[in-house]
C-alpha cells in the first residue's frame, strides 16, 4: 500500500471516528434532557420535541398502540406531517404502555440508517425514563397515601428499622412521645431525650411478649407491636386516654375507686393503707369479710389504682356458676371440646382479663378439684383451654374474695392449704359494720348525698332519734344493707320533706320486739331440739319472707353470697314471696 493509499484510509477511519464521537455527544446529551423531567406527563410531551435532537427528521409524534390496533396520539413536535413524507416508527421498550415514536422526514428528504440506530437507542432511554417516572409517582402515591392514613388515626404511629431508627411518626406519636416530627425523624429512637425506655423494649424486646405499659418520664403509654422484615411498628397511646375507652370491651367494669371507701375505724383504715401498697404490685391478694363490707369494692379500687395495668377488670363469681360450667368459665375451651361447645371456641376469664385484673368473687365456694386445676395456674402461669394443649401466658393479676373462713375451711378439709397460701400472698380483713358504729353516721350522709345528687334533689338529712337508732342496730348485712335501706327511705320521703323521721321498720326496736319473733322459734318454743338442717331451712325461709322475697338483701342479712342463696332456695323448694 502506497503512502497516499494508507493516508486516505487513515482519514476515512478518522472521519468515521468523528462521526460515532458526534452520535455518542449526542445520546449523552438527550440522556441528559431525559433524566432531568421527573413527572410522567411532563416526559411525554417531552419525548418528540428531543426526538428531532438525535436525527434528522422534521417532526415527531407519540403514540398509544390501542387493544384494537389503532393509534391514539398523546403527544407531538415539529412542523406539519405529510403523509407522503417517508416516517420511521420505534416502540419504546419498558415503558409499562404499547408506546411508539413515529418521525416523519421533510419533504424531498430521506431518513437514514444512522437516524434509525439514534432514534432505537433514544427510545430505549426514553422507556426506561417512563418506566421509572411511573415508578416514582407510585411509590409518591404510595407515601403520600400511607402519610395521610397516619395522620388521620388518633393512635399514635411509630415505625422503627432494624437499629432502632425512626422512619416514620405521625403527629399523634410525637405528641403522646413530647417531640417534633421532624426532630425525630432518622434519628435512633434511643438518642431522643426520654425515651430510651421505650427504645429498649420495642428494640431489644419480644413483640410478642411486650408489656402493655410502658414508662417515659412524662406519661405511661399503653403499645402494641408488630414486627416486619425490615423493623417494627408500634401503636402508642397514653394510658390515661386508653383507660375509658378499653373498658368498654370488657365483662365488668371497675367503678369504685379509693375516694368510695369512706370509713374513720382503724381497722378498716389499716386495710385501706395495705391496700393502697399492695396496688402498686401485682401480687395476688385476699379479701375477706362478710357479705356487704365491701370486699369487691376494694378489688375495684385496688385495680383503679395500680400504675401500668392495662384497664380490663373481670369479675366472676363462683359461688353462682354451676360447677360443670365453671372450669370453661375461667380457662376457655376450644372448638368442639364437649357436646354443645361452640365451633369457634370461648376464651375464659384469664384470657379475657389480659394484663389486667380477675377478682375470683366468693372463692371458698369453689369445688375441691377446680381448686387444684386453679392452683396450678396460679404456680405456673399458664392457662390450657379445655380440649387445647397450648399454653396461655398468664398476666393478669388475681384476686380472690370469701365470706367464709377459709382458715377454718382449710382445717375441715373443703379448701386446699397450698391455694390457700398462693392466694394469700397479701390478706386484707374487712371488719363488719356492727364493729364500726362510729362509721353509721359517715356512711348515712354519703349515700343520702349521692341519693340527692343522682335524682337532682335537694340535701337529705336524717333526724337524731333515727341516727341513734341506725347506730344502734347490728347490720348483719353490714354496708350494702345500709346503703340499701337509706336509699328506700329516701325514696318514701315526699317531694316537700328532706329529713327522714321515721325508724325503718326492719331495724325498730319496738316493732321487732311486738312481732318480729320468727315462725321456725316459735315452733321450736316447746323445748324440741330442731335438726340443723331444718334451722337453716327456716332461716333461709324467714329471710326471704323478711325481705319480701329480695334475694340481694335477704342473702346480705344471712351472711351468704347470693349465689348460696340461690342453692338453698332449690335445695329446700322456698317459695320467693312478693308481698
Amino acid at each position: 500500500m502506497t503512502h497516499a493509499m494508507r493516508s486516505a484510509s487513515l482519514a476515512s477511519a478518522l472521519e468515521a471516528s468523528a462521526v460515532d464521537r458526534d452520535a455518542i455527544g449526542e445520546v449523552v446529551a438527550v440522556n441528559g434532557e431525559i433524566a432531568s423531567v421527573d413527572g410522567f406527563d411532563d416526559l411525554i410531551e417531552t419525548i418528540p420535541r428531543v426526538a428531532l435532537m438525535v436525527c434528522s427528521a422534521t417532526a415527531a409524534e407519540l403514540m398509544e398502540v390501542q387493544s384494537d390496533g389503532t393509534l391514539k396520539l398523546l403527544s407531538r413536535s415539529g412542523g406539519g406531517v405529510e403523509t407522503t413524507c417517508p416516517r420511521m416508527q420505534v416502540p419504546l421498550g419498558e415503558s409499562g404502555r404499547n408506546l411508539v415514536l413515529i418521525v416523519w422526514a421533510a419533504p424531498g428528504t430521506t431518513l437514514t440508517a444512522r437516524d434509525l440506530e439514534q432514534l432505537t437507542v433514544y427510545c430505549s432511554l426514553a422507556g426506561t425514563s417512563l418506566a421509572r417516572a411511573r415508578s416514582d409517582a407510585a411509590v409518591r402515591e404510595a407515601a403520600a397515601c400511607d402519610a395521610a392514613t397516619l395522620a388521620a388515626l388518633r393512635d399514635g404511629v411509630l415505625v422503627l428499622d432494624r437499629k432502632g431508627v425512626v422512619r416514620s411518626i405521625n403527629h399523634a406519636a410525637a405528641g403522646v412521645l413530647g417531640v417534633k416530627r421532624e426532630h425525630a425523624l432518622g434519628r435512633r429512637l434511643r438518642d431522643i431525650p426520654g425515651l430510651a425506655p421505650l427504645a429498649l423494649t420495642l428494640v431489644a424486646g419480644d413483640p410478642t411478649s411486650f408489656p402493655e405499659v410502658v414508662r417515659i418520664p412524662h406519661a405511661e403509654l399503653v403499645i402494641r407491636a408488630q414486627a416486619y422484615d425490615g423493623g417494627i411498628v408500634a401503636t402508642l397511646r397514653s394510658l390515661s386516654s386508653a383507660k375509658p375507652q378499653a373498658r368498654t370491651r370488657v365483662q365488668s367494669d371497675a367503678r369504685y375507686t379509693f375516694d368510695d371507701l369512706i370509713s374513720n375505724d382503724p381497722a378498716f383504715l389499716e386495710a385501706l393503707e395495705i391496700a393502697r401498697r399492695v396496688s402498686q404490685s401485682d401480687v395476688p391478694i385476699l379479701i375477706t369479710g362478710e357479705s356487704g363490707t365491701g370486699k369487691e369494692m376494694f378489688a375495684q379500687a385496688i385495680h383503679n389504682s395500680t400504675p401500668g395495668i392495662a384497664p380490663s377488670f373481670v369479675g366472676i363469681n363462683v359461688a353462682a356458676i354451676p360447677r360443670e360450667l365453671l372450669e370453661s368459665e375461667l380457662f376457655g375451651y376450644e372448638g368442639g371440646a364437649f357436646t354443645g361447645a361452640r365451633s369457634s371456641g370461648h376464651a375464659g376469664k384469664f384470657e379475657v382479663a389480659g394484663r389486667g385484673t380477675l377478682l375470683l368473687d366468693e372463692i371458698g365456694e369453689m369445688p375441691m378439684e377446680m381448686q387444684a386445676r386453679l392452683l396450678r395456674v396460679l404456680q405456673e402461669r399458664v392457662v390450657q383451654r379445655l380440649g387445647s394443649t397450648r399454653n396461655i401466658p398468664l398476666h393478669a393479676r388475681v384476686i380472690a374474695t370469701s365470706h367464709r373462713d377459709l382458715e377454718g375451711a382449710v382445717a375441715a378439709g373443703t379448701f386446699r392449704l397450698d391455694l390457700f397460701h398462693r392466694l394469700r400472698v397479701v390478706h386484707l380483713r374487712l371488719p363488719p359494720l356492727r364493729q364500726r358504729r362510729g362509721d353509721v353516721p359517715l356512711l348515712v350522709k354519703h349515700y343520702l348525698r349521692t341519693y340527692a345528687d343522682r335524682l337532682q334533689r335537694t340535701p337529705i338529712d336524717v333526724a337524731p332519734e333515727v341516727m341513734a337508732q341506725l347506730e344502734r342496730y347490728e347490720w348483719p348485712g353490714n354496708v350494702r344493707e345500709l346503703a340499701n335501706l337509706i336509699e328506700g327511705e329516701a325514696s318514701l320521703l315526699p317531694p316537700d320533706q328532706n329529713l327522714i323521721l321515721r325508724v325503718p321498720a326492719s331495724i325498730d326496736p319496738a316493732r321487732r320486739r311486738d312481732g318480729s319473733r320468727s315462725t321456725w322459734v316459735q315452733a321450736s318454743s316447746s323445748g324440741e331440739i330442731l335438726p340443723l338442717e331444718e334451722v337453716e331451712r327456716r332461716a333461709f325461709e324467714e329471710a326471704l319472707l323478711r325481705y319480701a322475697g329480695n334475694v340481694a338483701r335477704a342473702a346480705g342479712a344471712l351472711g351468704v353470697s347470693k349465689g348460696t342463696l340461690y342453692n338453698k332456695i332449690k335445695r329446700y323448694q322456698l317459695v320467693l314471696s312478693n308481698r
